[in-house]
């Protein structure tokens, strides 16, 4: 063990068997923190499969449908092929894409012959599990204290910042939606949101943390070993979400700069870990970079990720959007601490204060990098409430020192409440986009039947996404991203499926699309006006409110 550092067991007089059953006593409360968490997360989707109508059929999903279709149409092409192609646009592209955790979901749903939403259920118990598992031995690590350990726990568990005072004003002002809704909704730093509706962003956080914590440990230990599963994991992590290398590359590379400065000494021994990291995980980061730079389709829909809008919100909104724990966090840490002779201490600093320039970056994907800031605010969150905030309130108000603190810690999960409440009534709703009518689903499975990967089939965007999870064919429609010219394509099918519009430019579109099908409800437009305005549109599925269409075009060489 390097001589500044603390040791990894908490200091004790006790015997070592005692202190060993107290550590087992520990894992078994984190066991039970798991179970409670698998719990709670479940219980929504649990509800839905339960009561939904004979008449309705559950999707699986409960927040973020485009996205999740994206992930599921991977898992299907990924269940036998080892490259997917981008289906959620209707341009050819050949196989290109591989993801090692829909690889897997593919594998394994192929393997025991079950359904994408079944698997999806399963996964998100894995990742809470692994999540779980993997923050708590990184606290273990990181935090001595077992009080302030799990006070920091529990800060990662379940914080999820305040943004439900947007929810109070939207009803105050009696507002049609809440304002500053990405305040509420991003799920990468808040835990418990990504278990119970983004298990991938889970996963990911898991080794993110597992990394970072490895690499920790090795240091501590002088031991490549650990470097070694770092760099093991770092290659999970670029194959399934690489980029979150560029925060693991930011924190620990500004942490060994700052050893070295420290000690006025080169690292040799992170040195030699940092070999190690960039040998294992370049080459995924590699391929995918030059997957976006050299492919025009997956550079497309790259470039298309500000469609969403999603990005982070500015400094005055991350008080609300990250909560109480950033407050305090922000008490608790000194400049000191980046000259901290405690290597610990040193790389909760750094990797605190990183996530300030990373989440501002001018990318894309900004919003992403959130990812495992909770963490590092955990850590300090706790530490302010051990070192300053429950001291002070000893002092000034005793009595009133217990119920404040709950109140702090009231504040901290307040949103994941309203989260998890409200996502529990909207499914009492049993509506798009998270339930298909069971004719629409008939209807999914008779393309199924009848295309292949030569197929493009064009519909709205509510029913047209679920095309390429269902079915091997192309969707015209399907992705704010993965469709290239996404609005674009938008007026287009709007054009298609008009009845009073141009025909010679409806025409023009299924030619140049080469579309196979069309997909209709009567919602979208009542079925014998699109035949009698569409002659090359000939009717080959009826259900209830929903139409598929055989295009009947001589194509245009």
């Amino acid at each position: 063990m390097a001589v500044n550092e603390r040791p990894l067991t908490i200091a004790s007089t006790n015997p070592a068997k005692v202190q060993a059953r107290r550590y087992g006593g520990e894992w078994q409360l984190v066991a039970l923190i798991t179970l409670l968490m698998v719990v709670l997360s479940l219980i929504p989707t649990i509800y839905a499969n339960v009561t939904a109508p004979d008449d309705r059929f559950f999707t699986g999903v409960i927040f973020n449908i485009p996205d999740h279709n994206q992930y599921f149409a991977w898992m299907r092409d990924l269940r036998h092929e080892h490259l997917a192609p981008n289906r959620l646009t209707a341009e050819p592209n050949d196989p290109a894409l591989f993801h090692l955790l829909w690889w897997s979901a593919g594998r394994i749903g192929d393997f025991f012959g079950v359904e994408y939403y079944v698997i999806f259920t399963l996964f998100r118990v894995v990742a809470t599990v692994l999540l779980v598992s993997v923050a708590y031995a990184f606290l273990r690590i990181a935090v001595p204290d077992v009080k302030q350990r799990w006070l920091a726990f529990l800060f990662f568990c379940f914080s999820g910042g305040v943004g439900f005072v947007w929810i109070i004003v939207k009803y105050a002002q009696d507002l049609p939606d809440a304002p500053f809704p990405f305040d509420i909704y991003t799920s990468e730093a808040n835990s418990f949101f990504q278990i119970m509706a983004f298990p991938h962003f889970a996963i990911a956080l898991a080794l993110l943390i597992g990394m970072i914590g490895l690499t920790l440990y090795a240091q501590q230990r002088q031991q490549l070993r650990y470097a070694v599963a770092a760099g093991l994991v770092g290659t999970l992590i670029g194959l399934q979400h690489a980029y979150d290398l560029l925060t693991i590359y930011s924190v620990l590379g500004l942490w060994g700069i700052l050893i070295w400065w420290r000690d006025r000494r080169f690292p040799v021994f992170l040195g030699k870990s940092a070999a190690i990291i960039a040998v294992c995980t370049i080459p995924p980061a590699g391929y995918l970079a030059y997957l976006v730079l050299n492919d025009a389709t997956w550079g497309g829909k790259l470039a298309q990720f500000d469609n969403a809008g999603a990005w982070t919100p500015n400094l005055l909104h991350l008080p609300i959007l990250m909560g109480v724990p950033l407050l305090l966090a922000l008490i608790a840490f000194r400049p000191r601490m980046l000259q901290s002779r405690n290597d610990t201490e040193l790389l909760v600093a750094i990797w605190f204060l990183v996530h300030f320039v990373l989440i501002y970056l001018p990318l894309k994907f900004q919003i992403h990098l959130l990812l495992g800031w909770q963490m590092p605010i955990a850590i300090l969150a706790a530490t302010a409430i051990y070192t300053h905030v429950w001291p002070w309130l000893q002092q000034r108000t005793p009595q009133m020192a217990p119920f404040l603190l709950a109140l702090i810690l009231g504040l901290s999960v307040a949103t994941n409440v309203y989260i998890w409440t409200w996502r529990l009534y909207d499914l009492t709703r049993y509506s798009e986009p998270y339930y298909l009518a069971q004719s629409e689903v008939a209807a999914l499975r008779w393309l199924e039947a009848a295309t292949t990967r030569d197929d493009v089939v064009l519909g709205t965007l509510m029913i047209n996404q679920h095309v390429p999870v269902w079915t091997d064919a192309r969707a015209f429609l399907a992705h704010w991203a993965g469709t290239l010219d996404y609005f674009e394509k938008v007026r287009m099918a709007e054009v298609v499926l008009d009845p009073t519009a141009q025909p010679a430019e409806r025409e023009a579109i299924l030619n140049q699309f080469a579309v196979s099908y069309v997909i209709a409800r009567e919602q979208d437009v009542p079925r014998e006006a699109l035949l009698d305005a569409a002659p090359e549109l000939e009717l080959v599925f009826a259900e209830n409110e929903v139409s598929v269409y055989r295009v009947v075009l001589e194509r245009q060489p």
